[in-house]
């Protein structure tokens, strides 16, 4: 079968409790389905794949699903088993390369400017276009509604539907966005310098989360070693300047400085801001380090300057952020504010973050967030909805109430105007799928307050409010 810019390579059927391999994972079936191979060549050097799964009894919708980093979703195992979930429930489910390998590395994009301009936007779109052409052929009737969820390199890949092709899906749900890559790598690269000149801080996290918290924790009305909301949190790292001896309690002159400048962001020369500064309260996450900094190199090594050569160490942010702007903004950056077609043609924008994120400063969801409301108007929240998510770090994990399903939220929105007053996530053991927690995540700019009796483990005993 040929589909826009390319065929359908392959088809096999798959019965439910199969077990498969697929990519690096291996997937107990969740239902019958067929699997729909498809290779793209929008130009002479793309190598697209996608792939659809069509289940036996289909629920009449089309899901697709982001990747990570500088990957599509095919051949991860977090994303297979996503399709597979939400193939289980009914959905066409698809997802694709972006036009490369999955790897930690950028080196596909060596001297490879469509195989940039895929992973960028056009593969995402044309996986839009062709699996809706795939769902037409093979149950003879159109799909009802398109969805897309994706978290950091798949929430860059969200907002780039969301403000690029609008038409594409009735509703996204964008989670840890990375919408700008240069802003992105530029922060990773300006921490790890900073953090390099400090090497006994990385030892001195812990002491200084524990005065974030000693300071800012009953904030919020509850001590429980999470911060409600951050931005509201002033502490200045001062209060644990050494005295006579140097200590891992302590920070000296310099370190103080340092902790300053992570918590503001790099700024360039003119004043201009890239990007928030990571939240208070993400200390014992650790700043700076392993893979967080070799995203921000091999984007410059391979991406911005084609240069094998090239190493953090050659980063210099007042000529190297700017050029990567200019360079790559057009093609990769989902970070424009105005998602005013979207909202015109009824479409539905679910984004989240966790405020312990420290590869992508939470502060620039917020800020993208406000920038689109400032556009659209006080009626954004009829369209897009943000929630914060209290001790989250990225994508997932943290010491708080962290595992939500906005899925339902979003489909109830679509169709059937229900938008999202509330999420309830839950905190589980590392030896139990039983909840410890609950609590309540609130679109923005609410946060979860509590009612002064029962259980503060118990989302029942709090209320979205605006403080």
């Amino acid at each position: 079968m040929q589909v826009d810019t390319g065929v359908v390579a392959a088809a096999q059927r798959f019965t439910k409790g199969q077990i498969i391999m697929s990519g690096l994972s291996v997937i107990t079936v969740a239902t019958n389905f067929c699997r729909a191979t498809l290779k793209l060549r929008p130009t002479q050097s793309s190598d697209i794949n996608v792939e659809v799964w069509l289940p036996e009894t289909w629920n009449q919708k089309l899901f697709t699903h982001g990747g990570g980093g500088f990957s599509g979703g095919l051949g991860g195992p977090t994303i297979n088993t996503s399709l597979n979930q939400t193939l289980g429930q009914g959905y066409a489910s698809a997802t694709s390369d972006l036009g490369h390998p999955t790897s930690s590395s950028a080196q596909w994009a060596y001297n490879q400017p469509e195989k940039v301009i895929d992973m960028g936007h056009r593969a995402n779109h044309l996986v839009a276009v062709t699996a809706k052409q795939v769902i037409g052929a093979y149950y003879q009737s159109p799909a009802r509604q398109a969805y897309f969820q994706g978290c950091s390199g798949g929430g860059r890949e969200a907002m780039m539907a969301v403000s690029r092709y609008p038409a594409d899906y009735d509703g996204v749900i964008a989670g840890a966005p990375a919408m700008s890559a240069g802003e992105t790598a530029s922060q990773l690269l300006w921490n790890d310098q900073l953090v390099a000149g400090t090497p006994a801080l990385s030892f001195k996290m812990a002491a200084l989360n524990k005065a974030v918290l000693a300071a800012c924790d009953t904030l919020d009305g509850v001590q429980d070693g999470v911060l409600e909301n951050p931005q509201k949190c002033r502490l200045d790292p001062a209060v644990l300047q050494c005295g006579t001896f140097n200590t891992t309690s302590c920070l000296t002159t310099n370190e103080i400085a340092v902790v300053r400048k992570v918590y503001e962001g790099p700024k360039l020369a003119s004043g201009e801001q890239l990007i928030p500064g990571l939240a208070r309260g993400s200390e014992g996450f650790q700043w700076g380090t392993g893979l967080q900094t070799s995203l921000g190199e091999e984007y410059y090594r391979w991406m911005v300057y084609g240069d094998p050569a090239w190493t953090r160490g050659s980063f210099f942010l007042e000529r190297d952020y700017p050029y990567s702007r200019a360079l790559l903004e057009p093609t990769v950056d989902s970070d424009n504010p105005d998602i005013g077609a979207f909202v015109r043609r009824g479409g539905k924008l679910i984004m989240y973050h966790g405020w312990n994120d420290t590869l992508i400063p939470a502060g620039n969801t917020v800020r993208h967030y406000e920038r689109a409301s400032a556009i659209v108007g006080n009626t954004i929240t009829d369209n897009a909805r943000l929630f914060m998510v209290p001790g989250m770090q990225h994508c997932s994990g943290g010491n708080s109430p962290n595992v939500f399903d906005m899925v339902p939220h979003l489909e109830a929105w679509v169709e059937r105007g229900q938008a999202p007053e509330r999420v309830i996530a839950t905190q589980r053991s590392a030896l139990s799928t039983t909840p410890v927690a609950t609590r309540p995540l609130c679109p923005w700019p609410k946060t979860a307050v509590y009612n002064g009796t029962g259980s503060t483990k118990d989302a029942v005993n709090f209320t979205c409010q605006e403080q």
